[in-house]
């Protein structure tokens, strides 16, 4: 079956993790995704630690697979050329430069509408295209602070608590694929391409909107830390210590999970309690009396939506993520595995490829549009393009 993407092109100007993330979902769903790389370094997540052993940074192989690689200098008007000579056979293009860097370089949308008018331009920016902090720098620790998101999460009597994983960076990858689909969707249909404004500190606060209409704006009072029903604020949703020091997760929100999940604890009596600030202590203490190990034998065949606390090893090697086949070999890399793509259909059950060497596809993308050896020769000898 034909991979659900294949008729895609993308020219891929992002770096580090949220744009190179967003399209490399689309790669995995067959998508010709092109990295289009700066030179003299490529990408900057090659070159952070650790290394591989074939010499590849392992924050860009996770990140890059699937995909492409074209190596120009786009401040070179050879190079700038040459990308531009690509545009016409794209159907998107993806940046993730400040706000606008892409119209100086003389690759911004009204540029290359003009050379592609079905063409979709997406920015994905961490504070939008508008806005008082436009050209703001920022990670995703400060968009999920500037959103409301990190106030939020953690113990009530601590400070704050850095998620392990990159929401705003992750999901903000994933909004401009999802507005680089919706783009070339109506592309297709109208033969008139758009722009997307794609936005990792909107993303977060879309994620809020979840929380500020029943937590906020309905009861007039500010939620702060364990203040939310789903943040630890009852003892049906919480993350509880066991014995062994070790954790279970606890995610009885519906009465008949908590009720099976009290039966199978011996404590009827917290029944009607489920959604009481004042019972987390008992269920605390209650927690404390097994192993998670212990606790795991206990609840198994009762659904009661409560589940052992993983570290990253565990998980892993676990049998949900071995059954549903997310961890996978890399074609043509002995020994590297992979987290795969988390959308399964039809067509996309290929082993992954490496991710491209910088400059690695640049001879043949520009092969493909009409320039010969020698011209490519020569613009790499003066350090337009790499190859």
């Amino acid at each position: 079956m034909d991979a659900p993407l294949k008729d895609l092109r993308i020219l891929d100007l992002s770096r580090l993790l949220p744009g190179p993330y967003g399209t490399m979902l689309l790669a995995d769903l067959g998508a010709e995704v092109i990295k289009v790389e700066s030179l003299p370094e490529g990408d900057p997540l090659r070159s952070i630690p650790p290394f591989l052993a074939d010499g590849q940074s392992a924050h860009y192989v996770a990140v890059n697979r699937n995909k492409k690689s074209l190596a120009v200098d786009l401040k070179q008007p050879m190079g700038r050329q040459a990308f531009l000579r690509l545009v016409p056979t794209a159907d998107a293009v993806l940046e993730g430069f400040r706000p606008g860097a892409a119209d100086r370089l003389g690759i911004g949308y009204d540029a290359l509408r003009t050379v592609n008018p079905r063409l979709v331009y997406c920015s994905l920016s961490g504070y939008g295209q508008t806005g008082p902090y436009r050209s703001r720098a920022g990670h995703d620790i400060n968009y999920l602070a500037l959103a409301g998101a990190l106030g939020l999460t953690g113990e009530r009597d601590g400070p704050p608590s850095i998620p392990a994983v990159q929401v705003a960076d992750l999901g903000g990858g994933m909004l401009a694929a999802l507005g680089i689909l919706a783009g070339v969707l109506a592309a297709r249909a109208s033969g008139v391409g758009r722009y997307v404004d794609a936005s990792m500190f909107d993303l977060v606060a879309s994620l809020l909107g979840a929380h500020a209409v029943p937590c906020y704006w309905a009861s007039g009072q500010v939620p702060g830390r364990e203040g939310l029903p789903l943040t630890g604020l009852v003892p049906c949703y919480r993350v509880y210590q066991t014995k062994d020091g070790k954790h279970m997760a606890l995610g009885a929100i519906e009465p008949k999970f908590w009720l099976a999940f009290c039966r199978a604890a011996g404590r009827e009596d917290l029944q009607a309690a489920q959604y009481d600030p004042e019972a987390v202590p008992v269920v605390r203490q209650l927690f404390l009396t097994r192993t998670r190990l212990e606790w795991q034998a206990l609840l198994a065949g009762v659904e009661t939506c409560c589940e052992p606390v993983l570290d990253l090893d565990e998980a892993l090697d676990g049998e949900q993520m071995v059954s549903r086949g997310l961890v996978q070999p890399l074609s043509d890399a002995p020994g590297l595995r992979v987290v795969g793509s988390p959308l399964v259909m039809g067509g996309t059950g290929a082993a992954p490829s490496p991710p491209p060497r910088l400059g690695e596809h640049t001879t043949e993308l520009l092969r493909d549009v009409g320039y010969s050896d020698a011209a490519i020769e020569d613009m790499a000898a003066q350090g337009a393009v790499a190859v």
